[in-house]
């Protein structure tokens, strides 16, 4: 028996080729799954960012509410010399303060 060595040079170069294919496959989904992350992060980072300014809208928005009542009650004259008595140690003529520490 003679033997002979047959090389099949299409063989090589089909799993060259398929080879080529696989990796080429497996690079595409590493791309479209490092992209997809990404946008994913950019997402929730900008929803997290919505919220917080919402929660901050509805702060100021409390806080401006609180402000339109003051400045109703600022009108009235004994709301005035209620808060400058309290905030400013005002005293009418003859009175005395007296302060009893906290």
């Amino acid at each position: 028996m003679t033997g002979k060595i047959v090389n099949y040079p299409d063989r090589s170069r089909k799993d060259l080729t398929r080879k080529f294919a696989i990796i080429f496959f497996i690079i595409c989904i590493l791309v479209s799954l490092y992209l997809f992350i990404g946008q994913t992060c950019a997402y929730l980072q900008v929803k997290k960012e919505i919220k917080d300014l919402k929660s901050s809208v509805e702060m100021i928005e409390a806080d401006n509410e609180r402000l339109k009542e003051e400045i109703i009650l600022l009108q009235d004259k004994e709301y005035l010399e209620i808060q400058a008595r309290k905030h400013l140690g005002m005293v009418r003529p003859g009175e005395i303060i007296f302060f009893v520490g906290d």
